[in-house]
């Protein structure tokens, strides 16, 4: 198996400080973990940071934008050129060194991101047996980002006025190079979110799960795909 453990600059989780019981379950679940030991990032907690005028997405939307916005900022910074970014519910597959590995030796090298989970909004386009070229894929629980994409999208993220950071990220896809495994390896944990307020089930969101979402709220699912698809038909819906 190829050593892949300095395939990106640097690995980061994020995790609220009040919520140390995800922080513990998530090193519980990192089992062979095949990159570098993941850095805790303490999470800006959207409830006690304030949401701005006009943010509708909530608190603990908001203090998820804030987060991710610092550690791409810190990598630039820092001069790093590519970063993998977790949250605390990320839930790896069994066997993820061995998969992981055999995903990027056969990834594409022109790849601005990777999405190690998610959920496609739009049909991805398949490129290789496991590995497809993501159209649109939504979620920021397990990405990892490189090069020109790092700054493009951080001035996406510290534009934005209303919108989740994740969509922000799908609605970028049709400018870089995004891929992910086909299937995705790394799921968010059940239990609470912070983000929508439900307790939510493990969910690895193939295409079975995104079409139930679909029909279950069809509201919230036809804005996100305006969101990405035409952002103006999208403000006029809302």
């Amino acid at each position: 198996m190829p050593d892949v453990s300095q395939t990106f600059d640097r690995v980061v989780v994020v995790n609220l400080d009040r919520r140390p019981e995800r922080m513990e379950r998530f090193w519980q679940l990192l089992g062979d973990w095949p990159f570098r030991r993941p850095e805790r990032f303490a999470a800006i907690d959207g409830a006690v940071a304030g949401v701005p005028a006009g943010w509708e997405r909530g608190a603990g939307a908001w203090g998820c934008m804030l987060s991710h916005r610092q550690v791409i900022r810190t990598a630039i910074d820092d001069g790093l050129s590519s970063v993998l970014l977790l949250e605390d519910d990320a839930f790896p597959v069994d066997n993820f060194a061995r998969q992981s590995a055999e995903f990027l030796q056969n990834l594409p090298d022109d790849w601005d991101c990777i999405m190690w989970g998610g959920e496609h909004i739009l049909p991805p386009h398949s490129v290789a047996p496991g590995i497809v070229q993501c159209v649109s894929t939504n979620r920021t629980h397990a990405f990892a980002i490189r090069g020109r994409m790092m700054k493009t999208l951080l001035e996406f993220w510290e534009a934005t006025r209303n919108d989740h950071c994740d969509l922000i990220l799908a609605s970028l896809m049709r400018h870089f190079k995004a891929y992910a495994p086909e299937p995705f390896l790394i799921g968010q944990d059940a239990g609470y979110s912070d983000i929508t307020g439900f307790k939510e089930c493990l969910r690895f969101l193939s295409p079975e799960h995104t079409r139930a979402i679909a029909a279950k709220d069809s509201r919230r699912y036809f804005l996100e795909t305006l969101v990405i698809t035409r952002p103006e038909r999208a403000r006029a819906a809302v």
